[in-house]
Parts: structure tokens; sequence; C-alpha cells
């Protein structure tokens, strides 16, 4: 799954913030982070996880919901190892962690990270998309920027 199979991180893509939880191998919480929705602050969580755990982003395994967006694109662009996970089975495995079953943003980015830890039968690895396709996806948003009135000209 990752070079050393030691590191997981656990995404939980959040409106206004995402959530990460770095687990090692043992499944102990080596750190928790929020980031924010610019890429000055993913950078800096790139950053923070590669200090945390002292291996590239190659070496660590990332469980996110969604397989695609500008952060899954940035994950992969930096080099990290992106597993996508179906929301109903991760509701299935937060009944790990509480019997409630309360959607809680830190807590589903640890179930994340240890679910792909002890579980990763049940994540499929994201594929990066066609560079043709992520240059479409850009103008099709500057476009719309555009069109909307939001952004330069």
């Amino acid at each position: 799954m990752t070079e050393s199979g030691q590191w997981f991180v656990g995404v939980d893509w959040g409106g206004e913030r995402h959530e990460l939880c770095l687990l090692n191998a043992a499944g102990q919480v080596c750190g928790r982070r929020s980031v924010a929705h610019t890429a000055e602050a993913v950078h800096d969580a790139v950053q923070w996880l590669r200090e945390r755990t002292g291996v590239p982003p190659a070496a660590m395994a990332v469980a996110i919901e969604t397989p695609r967006g500008v952060l899954v694109d940035a994950l992969i662009e930096h080099g990290f190892v992106v597993f996508a996970i179906n929301p109903k089975q991760l509701d299935r495995f937060r009944d790990r962690f509480t019997a409630a079953g309360a959607k809680d943003d830190t807590r589903d980015a640890h179930v994340l990270g240890d679910s792909l830890r002890t579980d990763p039968r049940a994540f499929r690895r994201v594929q990066p998309d066609d560079p043709v396709i992520i240059q479409l996806r850009e103008a099709t948003r500057l476009q719309r920027i555009r069109l909307d009135g939001e952004g330069p000209a």
C-alpha cells in the first residue's frame, strides 16, 4: 500500500475546513490538524505531515470520502497515495468508535485513517485524472467565475 506501511492519514472533508488525523502502524493518533481551503494551508499541512513522520508523502496512505476535488488533486500532486471509501461504509466503520454514530469531523478523520489501516480492502485507490481533464476542469471553473462576475475577467 505504501513504501513503509507505517503512516495513515484520515481526512474529513469539511465545508470550511478539513480535519486531518495522523496515525502510526499501531493505530496511535500522532497528530491532528485543521486545514483551511487554501493552497497555503494545504502546503503547510503537507509540511506538518512530513515533519511529524520523517517520511516522504509517498510513504503515507491517505483516506478520504471524496475521490475528487482540489484537495484530492493537491494531495496526489504532492505524492501522497490517496484512497477513497463509500460514505455508507464510513458510516459502518464509525460504529467502532461510538455507539451513537453521531457525525463529528474530528472523529471521522480518525475513523478514516484507522479504517484504512485495518481494512484497506474497503477502500479504492484514487488515480489522478488525465492532465487534459484537469486542464478542462480548471478552465471550466475560471469560465464560471467570469460569468458569475466573482473574479478577474
